[in-house]
């Protein structure tokens, strides 16, 4: 449906938030007169089967939600046709022929899956509502809906049902039979405008993929101020993390406008797993694929660099896994390496004037550690701690010097990096600062 000009969100983005609030009759008016408008909408139809299960008249829902479900297939839209079927499971319907279907379109070795785009949805149309519409609510509004799915499984659907379709991250990787067993574990959640979705810090087990809507993604630095990561629409999977660490998400996750998520839960994940190591295999080469994505385009460190050539460095380093307590690095000892934080977080620990214990900071994801003693050539001024799972990239001590010296600008970065928290290290200790230009950089 066509954006409105007051609130920026279409018709049917309207018509979610209004079924999220309880405005069943509300929701129901605007998708009777979206579909009456253009049958083949997809979308508006999928609402209005929802509305009516929920409305414990499933009858004609479930004729329209197969016809929804193979709608979706064919345009590529693994998310929204697994929304199909968890619609049709609950209208009473046996899942495994419905998950089974989707899994062999887009499973790993589908000669339907291909390097392609989503198909594109209908276009809306600009016909004014039913007379009379308005007029009528509750059984008499619901009877209208099930006449407008009517008039949407007449039309003939003009998408050919062997189309390419695109290969979904994760998905794409698995069998068939992983797959829809892995589809039938997924669950549907309704998330209203603004709501937060995860929240930084905080423990998860589990993530999420958009199957509608928009979800921005933001990280808070130690001031406060907040810094948007990304925004996300259908078909992106965010918190993918916690399916394998019990790290904190590392940043927040809300809702730009109504929107409708999958859950991929880990204790569910992990019992397929169990049973098939292939899932297990697949999900920890996405987990650090994701990582890799994340810090080649968010570390600052790494910014000064060209694309291709962080591409090129983060080969060289190792990937390396710390137990909440687990040193990375040892206070007034050589730091073994360069440790750039892929997921969890660190406590940076001295002691002061006094020998007291004292903490100087907490870094997570894209943050570095070890750079002081490294580019200063000196022993730690302080000890690194991992504070829950992490899972760093590591450049080992006898690699560094190689590095940099093929990398001037990341030299340059470490620098600077390194000077200012001797700087802040030795004032937060009450120690005298040492003078950086004391050092020669080679």
């Amino acid at each position: 449906m066509a954006k409105t000009d007051g609130s920026g969100l279409s018709k049917l983005d309207i018509a979610h938030q209004l079924r999220m609030d309880g405005k069943r009759d509300e929701a129901l008016r605007i998708g009777v007169a979206g579909l009456n408008g253009s049958p083949q909408q997809i979308g508006t139809a999928l609402l209005l089967s929802q509305i009516l299960v929920d409305a414990g008249r499933p009858e004609v829902a479930i004729e329209a939600l197969t016809r929804i479900m193979d709608a979706f297939v064919r345009r590529g839209s693994l998310p929204e046709a697994v929304v199909a079927a968890w619609h049709l499971k609950r209208a009473g319907q046996s899942p495994d022929p419905y998950y089974g279907g989707i899994a062999a379109a887009f499973a790993k070795g589908s000669k339907r899956v291909a390097d392609v785009p989503q198909a594109p949805p209908p276009l809306p149309s600009m016909l004014p509502p039913p007379a009379g519409l308005n007029a009528i609510s509750g059984d008499a509004l619901l009877s209208r809906a099930e006449q407008a799915l009517v008039t949407f499984m007449s039309a003939a659907d003009d998408t050919p049902p062997n189309l390419n379709v695109p290969s979904f991250p994760l998905f794409g990787a698995l069998d068939a039979k992983s797959l829809s067993k892995l589809l039938q574990t997924l669950i549907v959640v309704d998330v209203k405008q603004s709501a937060v979705v995860m929240k930084q810090g905080e423990e998860g087990r589990d993530a999420i993929v958009v199957t509608r809507g928009a979800l921005s993604v933001v990280r808070k630095n130690d001031a406060g101020v907040e810094t948007k990561l990304a925004v996300l629409g259908p078909g992106a999977i965010v918190g993918e993390m916690a399916l394998v660490t019990d790290a904190p998400r590392a940043a927040t996750v809300r809702a730009d406008e109504p929107t409708i998520v999958l859950v991929v839960q880990r204790d569910t994940l992990e019992k397929i797993a169990a049973e098939n190591p292939q899932v297990a295999v697949e999900l920890g080469n996405f987990c650090r694929g994701r990582m890799l994505s994340n810090l080649l385009r968010h570390s600052p460190i790494l910014s000064a660099l060209q694309l291709d050539q962080r591409e090129s460095l983060i080969t060289r380093f190792e990937t390396q896994s710390f137990g909440p307590g687990d040193v990375l690095v040892s206070e007034e000892e050589d730091s073994p390496g360069l440790f750039l934080i892929a997921s969890g977080g660190v406590k940076v620990m001295s002691a002061d004037k006094d020998g007291d214990r004292i903490q100087l900071a907490r870094l997570g994801p894209g943050d570095v550690v070890g750079e002081i003693s490294l580019v200063l050539r000196r022993p730690a001024t302080a000890t690194v701690v991992a504070e829950h799972e992490t899972v760093t990239l590591t450049l080992q001590r006898e690699k560094f010097q190689e590095v940099i010296r093929e990398h001037p600008a990341l030299l340059n970065e470490l620098y600077e990096l390194a000077t200012k928290r001797e700087e802040e290290t030795r004032s937060v200790i009450g120690q005298a600062s040492v003078d950086a230009s004391d050092f020669v950089i080679v």
